[in-house]
């Protein structure tokens, strides 16, 4: 009964008339123009990032000395092959050049945010609230695939403030009570806190549980090995993470739910999100413009290579040709859903996540969960290569872990990277997540060219 009052009557009525929001006009253009033909999706996409272009070049003053720089300018881009003559911008230049990036006169209001800094360096940015609700609009529109209906339960295993305000806590608490939301920390992942993991969710019964990859999985692992019943919510959404093929099975054997794969990235919110039928993520492109390079150029579907970002919507802060670090594959063929969006194969990780061998060879983050899956005393373990390409494991070991499962990693890791590499194993009592509350698998300090070495 509240959940229907509040689709129709209560979130209209305060978003829309009280608020002055377009947030749901932008909901039902984008759930009209999801069904439209990839052909003119495209077209629309293009158009829109010329026009990114062009404002840029007019208002940024640093695109502005940028394309000079570069001899480039926006009237010259016919194709999206003449992209690649124009600069990225990096978290670096994010960092160093901010108040460079806001546009000639923006007088409106600005919100600030950042990046997460898992690499101890936080990027800050500022958007407006024109671009937030655009956003907020295409995270519903994916939310929706996931089975969410405004004003029922929706539960999120999320990184919460540590040292928040009173009124800030209070004024999140009431917004999460009228939205019907519950937030869970992510941040603690040790056995006793699963448990009180388990019994939250199960006292709460949510609709759609959305949460980080890492967390989600820990606690469906915990469930099924003390035979803890969890509640079967319409869908729940993996995100912040990479999800492995493992971690989908055990969450949704857990659950009894399908788990919908979400990417994204602070910077530009959703970039891509998982359908009902989970053939790979369909692009928000009526916000982002997409582009996958492998080296100088643009890659092929199938081909791993770094995205590179441009922000359609925003023009307080526009982020154009932005490099976020991650590493995607492009799908080669639509979703059989009917809808035009086109397709993510799939997202690799991070640059920083990829594993040189001596050779020279590319281990993507994909392959350690692969090795370490059918292995119940590692009970969790991260990867971590210096500048020297040397290998440390750090391993939390679970029942039955010995000197012998060490030297037992190490030798079968060497028969895939090679007699050569340089491996060890360190055994800990803990690994911590990173500063936005995520857990990194893989963390290498190795420079990485795409198109340069083969991904192995």
């Amino acid at each position: 009964m509240y959940g229907a009052l509040f689709r129709h009557v209560l979130f209209p009525f305060y978003e829309t008339r009280l608020r002055g929001r377009a947030t749901l006009a932008h909901l039902d253009e984008l759930e009209r123009s999801q069904w439209r033909p990839e052909r003119e999706l495209r077209e629309l996409n293009w158009r829109k990032m010329q026009e990114a272009l062009r404002f840029a070049e007019q208002h940024v003053p640093w695109y502005r000395r940028r394309f000079a720089e570069y001899g480039v300018r926006a009237k010259d881009v016919h194709a999206p092959e003449d992209l690649a003559r124009f600069p990225v911008l990096t978290k670096a230049d994010l960092r160093k050049n901010g108040n460079e990036l806001i546009a000639d006169g923006w007088h409106g209001k600005l919100y600030r945010s950042g990046t997460g800094g898992s690499t101890g360096e936080p990027a800050r940015f500022f958007y407006d609230h024109a671009t937030y609700e655009r956003r907020i609009a295409a995270a519903l529109r994916a939310e929706r695939w996931a089975g969410a209906r405004l004003g029922e339960k929706e539960l999120y295993i999320w990184g919460i403030p540590t040292m928040e305000p009173r009124w800030k806590k209070a004024k999140r608490t009431l917004y999460e009570t009228v939205l019907r939301r519950k937030t869970i920390s992510a941040w603690d992942l040790s056995e006793a806190r699963l448990a009180g993991v388990v019994d939250e969710i199960f006292r709460y019964q949510p609709n759609l549980i959305v949460g980080y990859t890492s967390p989600l999985y820990y606690t469906a692992r915990y469930a099924l090995e003390v035979g803890r019943k969890l509640p079967s919510p319409r869908g729940i959404v993996a995100t912040a993470e990479r999800l492995f093929p493992h971690q989908r099975e055990i969450i949704e054997k857990a659950f009894q739910a399908p788990v919908f794969d979400r990417y994204g990235c602070r910077e530009m919110m959703l970039i891509g999100a998982e359908c009902e039928r989970h053939e790979g993520k369909h692009l928000n492109m009526e916000n982002v413009f997409v582009e996958i390079q492998c080296g100088d150029r643009h890659a092929k579907p199938g081909e791993p290579g770094e995205i590179v970002l441009t922000d359609l919507v925003c023009r307080s802060m526009p982020l154009i040709r932005y490099k976020n670090e991650d590493v995607v594959i492009a799908a080669d063929k639509p979703c059989s859903c009917g809808r035009g969006l086109p397709l993510l194969a799939s997202v690799e990780g991070r640059v920083l996540d990829m594993i040189v061998g001596p050779d020279g060879q590319l281990v993507s983050a994909v392959f350690f969960p692969y090795f370490f899956k059918d292995n119940p005393t590692v009970e969790r373990y991260q990867v971590h290569q210096d500048r020297s390409r040397a290998i440390t494991i750090r391993i939390v070991p679970g029942d039955g872990y010995g000197p012998e499962t060490s030297q037992a990693i190490e030798r079968d890791l060497r028969r895939f990277l090679g007699e050569r590499a340089d491996i060890r194993v360190q055994v800990v009592d803990e690994i911590p997540v990173t500063k936005g509350g995520k857990f990194r698998f893989t963390v290498s300090e190795v420079p990485i060219e795409f198109g340069r070495e083969v991904a192995a």
